[in-house]
């Protein structure tokens, strides 16, 4: 591990560590889950993004998880923003087809971005809070995903 900051991803691919630990001669996966509704639309997601695959060799993988107020009920969308008000990170939800577009660039893999319990749903759900549905889904809040190869 290395402790850096994810909007400056040209320091983070830069940092001596991250070089002497990964292998930018093979494929690698980056893994940015639950992550970029805390990056702002002003920190540029999409740039951060790019400088990353820019930094990737062919052949490597990206995955995103991401917060999505489509569908989602007004007061539950307000309600969720406001609980990061006061956090060193504001809540940013983005509906799907911003999420989309942060592949751009990269070979975006079946089932496209979609919500996260699609990608393998002949697996088991866990059963979080008891009615038998995650917490999460009965909130009514909602989280997208996609992976894409570069």
């Amino acid at each position: 591990m290395v402790h850096g900051d994810l909007r400056t991803p040209e320091k983070v691919l830069a940092h001596e560590d991250v070089r002497k630990l990964i292998d930018f001669t093979q494929p690698v996966a980056v893994l940015m889950i639950a992550i970029l509704h805390f990056v702002t639309d002003a920190e540029n997601p999409a740039a951060i993004i790019s400088t990353i695959r820019d930094g990737l060799p062919e052949g490597s993988y990206l995955a995103i998880s991401h917060g999505c107020p489509d569908g989602m009920e007004p007061d539950a969308l307000a309600a969720a923003v406001k609980v990061y008000e006061k956090a060193s990170a504001p809540f940013t939800p983005r509906p799907r087809e911003q999420i989309t577009a942060l592949f751009d660039g990269w070979e975006l893999l079946e089932p496209g971005v979609c919500e996260v319990s699609r990608w393998r749903p002949e697996l088991e759900r866990v059963d979080i809070g008891g009615s038998g549905a995650p917490a999460v889904a009965r909130s009514g809040a909602r989280f997208v995903g996609g992976v894409a190869k570069r």
